[in-house]
């Protein structure tokens, strides 16, 4: 009769176990977007401003919610211009891996739409007028929002300079700029921007005190 029992437990114990249902099936990452509206895996953030990721939730068949065991990979540096990949990982108590998901964030500098390729007419007001015409460039800064930088500027010397960019005004705060390894030559001033054109005033010093009159067109 124990021997029955014995044999009965344990065909009990096989089906129990034989029964059981195996967890094969990995969880799953969902990303939270700031704005739910219009969420998509790529976005774009001003520079300078502080970034907070959104994050993501994690659902096992389960385990249930396992959001607390993501592992965030967040390289995103708010104060340089460029693309960034945010990655979420997650796996489950039976060692089940869900599939990478990846945030795609751009950071990029609001000025960024004054960039371009520029006609400069240039006046040399003071102490000898002069008038120079030639082509320069117009970058947005890498590291400061609203920060523009002009390539050439005082007669096309090929120093870059930069301006500051607060709505329709561009200031251009004191700089010092070279003309080689040795000589150098400040320059300050201030004027007015908007999509196709950039009007400046400034003051340039080395050996002499100079004021510029300069039009920037494209």
């Amino acid at each position: 009769m124990k021997i029955l029992k014995l044999i009965f437990f344990s065909l009990l114990l096989i089906s129990f176990f034989s029964c059981k249902e195996t967890d094969d099936t990995p969880p799953r990452i969902t990303m939270n977007f700031a704005d739910p509206i219009n969420s998509n895996d790529s976005t774009g953030h001003v520079l300078n401003q502080p970034y907070v990721d959104p994050g993501a939730t994690a659902w096992d068949d389960f385990d249930g919610d396992i959001t607390a065991s993501i592992y965030v990979n967040n390289p995103v540096n708010e104060n340089r211009v460029g693309w960034y990949e945010i990655t979420y990982d997650v796996v489950d108590q039976a060692g089940n891996e869900a599939p990478t998901t990846r945030r795609w964030l751009y950071v990029y500098n609001k000025a960024q739409s004054d960039s371009g390729s520029y006609n400069v007419f240039e006046q040399k007001l003071y102490p000898i007028a002069d008038t120079f015409q030639y082509q320069v460039n117009v970058y947005a800064d890498s590291l400061v929002n609203q920060r523009i930088v002009i390539m050439s500027l005082a007669g096309d010397l090929g120093q870059p300079i930069y301006g500051d960019v607060v709505d329709s005004l561009i200031v251009i705060p004191f700089q010092v700029a070279q003309y080689d390894s040795v000589n150098t030559y400040s320059i300050q001033g201030s004027g007015l921007i908007n999509d196709s054109l950039i009007v400046l005033e400034y003051k340039k010093i080395d050996s002499l005190s100079s004021l510029w009159r300069s039009e920037l067109k494209r």
